[in-house]
């Protein structure tokens, strides 16, 4: 009898990543009693918020606590429910960033952001806020919010400007990130949370010690931009030129873009633009 429980369970949990919470698993006929019995015989785990791992799962706990986290929020709805219904609650803020591993950031919080009232669980801390499909992404099955969107997040709640820089630098190095792209997205927070709005002093308040050899070849043309937008201006009618007698649409944007690039190649040698 208990093999055709735990293959109950087991058929269910491997749709969500070998994890189960306690509702859903009375849903299939396996009562609380059933599961300590599976505990005792170290056949699953209870993570918390009721939500359980069964021993065959492959999630580590970096990746496992936050999911139960997220399974705990709406405990009797399946994870592929949800997923269908639209994006429902992502992990952010500080703990978006461990998931992402950017910066060195502090908390002992589960913190998600939600586009619906929730009720959290002990331990979890729940925003109320808009979040749009873009905003989200999913890193071995957790729903997270991108790097840019929590760089955003953190500024918008008055994250100490120093994890924000840490964070930051994580996420271009490891270019999760377009370093134009953020700035836009967080440029109308700069007077109120009392950071550079200008994109060249942006990257110097905060990414000081950033070298433009470490980047990609995106956020090198990003960097060109933001840092040295005169001379990207001098290129420009030249990479227009290029463009044209390429056969290509010579828009602004375009021969701007590429004029970065140019600058920013040349900028890792000291050559002048």
């Amino acid at each position: 009898m208990w093999e055709e429980r735990f293959a109950d369970l087991s058929a269910v949990a491997a749709r969500q990543n070998g994890l189960i919470t306690s509702v859903q698993a009375a849903g299939v006929g396996v009562e609380e009693a059933a599961l300590a019995r599976f505990a005792e015989t170290g056949l699953l785990t209870e993570l918390d918020w009721a939500v359980h791992q069964l021993a065959w799962s492959t999630l580590g706990p970096r990746y496992a606590y936050p999911y139960a986290a997220w399974l705990a929020l709406e405990p009797s709805r399946f994870a592929w429910e949800r997923r269908a219904a639209g994006v429902d609650a992502a992990l952010s803020h500080e703990s978006a960033c461990r998931l992402h591993g950017l910066g060195s950031v502090p908390g002992n919080l589960m913190i998600f952001t939600a586009s619906v009232a929730l009720e959290g669980p002990r331990a979890t801390k729940v925003h109320l806020a808009p979040l749009a499909p873009e905003d989200v992404t999913v890193v071995e099955g957790v729903p997270v919010t991108t790097a840019q969107r929590t760089i955003a997040d953190l500024l918008a709640d008055w994250t100490d400007h120093g994890v924000v820089r840490g964070v930051l630098l994580d996420a271009v190095l490891k270019d999760l990130v377009d370093l134009r792209s953020v700035h836009e997205a967080v440029a109308p927070l700069a007077v109120r949370h009392e950071f550079p709005a200008d994109g060249g002093d942006f990257v110097r308040y905060f990414l000081p010690d950033l070298a433009p050899s470490q980047l990609s070849p995106r956020n090198l043309r990003s960097w060109a931009a933001m840092v040295l937008p005169d001379r990207v201006a001098r290129v420009q009618p030249g990479a227009a030129r290029l463009i044209a007698d390429a056969g290509g649409q010579a828009d602004a944007r375009a021969s701007w873009d590429l004029a970065a690039d140019i600058v920013g190649r040349s900028g890792q040698t000291g050559s002048p633009g």
